[in-house]
């Protein structure tokens, strides 16, 4: 059956990604839009409101990204080893940064007048549930071998535990 153009980008399989690798990717991927997600939740209508949730949702991307980059390079950085080690981590670790761009630009919709608080607040937390959601479609495209059924079932467990990650964490540090 042929791919429409629009559905292409979404289901067209990657072979240049080795299985480790793929897994290095979808664990950023899920880690960023996770935190991402808890920082939104976090935020008041007033930190919305300002601006404030723009500039915490971007701080936990980046010093998210800087320790999945650090954390995945130490062994290279100990033993003064393979460079190709620390690019590959920093290309791994681009889902953590990417994870923040639509919540971040929705909420700055948000401060600068549109829309609602309320609305960009749960638009932005709405965005890291569905793309939490689709994890499993994310590693399917890196990995062939993944049936669709299952990649779907693992996307929606994910989420719902996302989900409860976010509520810990709002529960026990805020």
């Amino acid at each position: 059956m042929a791919t429409s153009s629009v559905l292409r980008p979404f289901t067209r399989r990657r072979e240049d990604v080795d299985p480790h690798r793929a897994e290095s990717r979808v664990a950023a991927y899920v880690y960023g839009n996770v935190l991402v997600l808890a920082a939104v939740v976090g935020t008041s209508p007033a930190t919305v409101d300002s601006g404030t949730a723009v500039v915490l949702v971007v701080g936990t991307v980046l010093s998210t990204y800087v320790a999945h980059v650090l954390a995945h390079s130490i062994g290279a950085l100990f033993t003064g080893g393979d460079r190709r080690r620390v690019v590959q981590a920093l290309r791994d670790a681009t889902p953590i940064l990417s994870s923040g761009v639509l919540p971040a630009a929705l909420l700055l919709g948000t401060a600068l007048g549109w829309p609602s608080e309320l609305v960009g607040q749960s638009l932005a937390s709405a965005v890291g549930v569905v793309r939490i959601a689709g994890v499993g479609l994310v590693y399917r495209r890196l990995q062939a071998d993944v049936p669709l059924g299952r990649a779907v079932l693992v996307g929606v467990a994910a989420s719902a535990v996302a989900l409860l990650a976010v509520v810990l964490k709002l529960a026990l540090t805020h």
